[in-house]
């Protein structure tokens, strides 16, 4: 399971997925799942995968995009400006290389343009430089060049260019996208295991579009489910990082599943957490507690589904997510393919009962 588990985040890593630009991310969903497909109108791609019983219908999911920019004018010069799809912080886009989605399967690499601390000041050097301030260099000379022998046009997408690699450990890698490849990873792994065993519920395994622009494909793909149970897959960010306090860290790598109770947006079922827990401990799975003070995930908006879905955001801890180099430790995402399974085949209609009684 180790070497097809890293070939597929390798895959998944390297395709070119911004938000609203997933086809490659969903390409790959179609190859390695087996079964019917369906899809929304976003793009959010589903199987469904029954069990013994009908109810519970529980929606497993991840999502497709990740951070990245889109072309929003050429210079006279040449050089591309951009805006950013998803939270980027200016300080991580100096100096990257990106990749520009022309069509056809055709990229153009480039080179986010920075002035070379020769030429700066000391007051330069100590300002963060917003990305309405940034351009893309890919070699042309003027506009019409940009334009005609690159294939530069408004509006195509842009992605981080990053290799998939070991980090000084063999369970450490290195990737742009685990925000939210590591998902849809598990989504894709959990949808094969799931023909195999025996569960008494269905399951809905997939991934939606558009979460980077405040979860638009979740919407949609729970209003094509309609699920009992929303539980979501993230590359939740690790604040084990140099400079964060200690004494907040709820999320480090290398030290399990994370395990939401609260973020900016949602509320998690208090008893679905509960049960999920109490998994983990029984069959000693590692796992993390976490309340965020912001930010948040699809379960938002499966959360409010019809008369409302029980939700739970389960999350393999990601170093420095919305970069365009994250970091995991293998082992958290295995840890989080196993409490997976094992709550599939324990999350029956009575135990859905507890979720919703008040």
């Amino acid at each position: 399971m180790r070497e097809q588990t890293i070939s597929l985040l390798r895959s998944l890593t390297k395709a070119h997925g911004v938000t609203g630009s997933e086809d490659e991310v969903r390409n790959i969903f179609r190859e390695y799942v087996s079964g019917e497909v369906i899809t929304d109108k976003l793009g959010s791609i589903y199987v469904r995968r029954e069990g013994t019983a009908a109810e519970p219908s529980i929606m497993l999911s991840a999502h497709l995009d990740e951070v990245g920019f889109v072309v929003q004018s050429i210079t006279a010069e040449g050089y591309i400006k951009f805006i950013s799809l998803g939270g980027v912080w200016g300080h991580t886009v100096l100096a990257q290389k990106v990749r520009i989605s022309t069509g056809d399967k055709r990229e153009v690499i480039g080179v986010v343009s920075s002035k070379p601390i020769h030429f700066t000041t000391e007051a330069e050097r100590a300002k963060v430089i917003p990305i309405e301030d940034m351009c893309i260099d890919i070699g042309a000379k003027s506009a019409e060049e940009a334009a005609q022998k690159y294939g530069i046009q408004i509006g195509q997408p842009i992605a981080f260019a990053s290799d998939f690699v070991n980090g000084g450990d063999s369970d450490i890698f290195i990737a742009k996208a685990f925000d939210n490849r590591v998902g849809v990873g598990l989504v894709i792994s959990i949808a094969n295991e799931l023909l195999r065993l025996n569960h008494p519920n269905t399951v809905y395994c997939g991934a939606n579009s558009q979460e980077e622009i405040k979860g638009r494909g979740a919407q949609t793909a729970a209003n094509m489910v309609k699920p009992d149970i929303g539980i979501v897959l993230e590359g939740t960010p690790a604040d084990d990082f140099p400079g964060s306090s200690k004494d907040s860290r709820q999320g480090a790598m290398g030290a399990g599943v994370q395990i939401r109770v609260m973020d900016g947006s949602t509320i998690m079922n208090k008893n679905l957490n509960k049960f999920i827990m109490g998994i983990a401990e029984e069959m000693k799975i590692p796992y993390q507690i976490t309340v965020r003070r912001s930010g948040g995930t699809d379960a938002s908006l499966i959360n409010l589904n019809g008369m409302g879905v029980p939700v739970a955001v389960l999350g393999v801890p990601v170093r420095y997510t919305h970069t365009a180099n994250s970091m995991i430790d293998i082992n958290d995402y295995f840890h989080c393919h196993k409490l997976l399974l094992e709550t599939f085949k324990r999350l029956d209609s009575t135990v859905y009962n507890t979720f919703i009684t008040y």
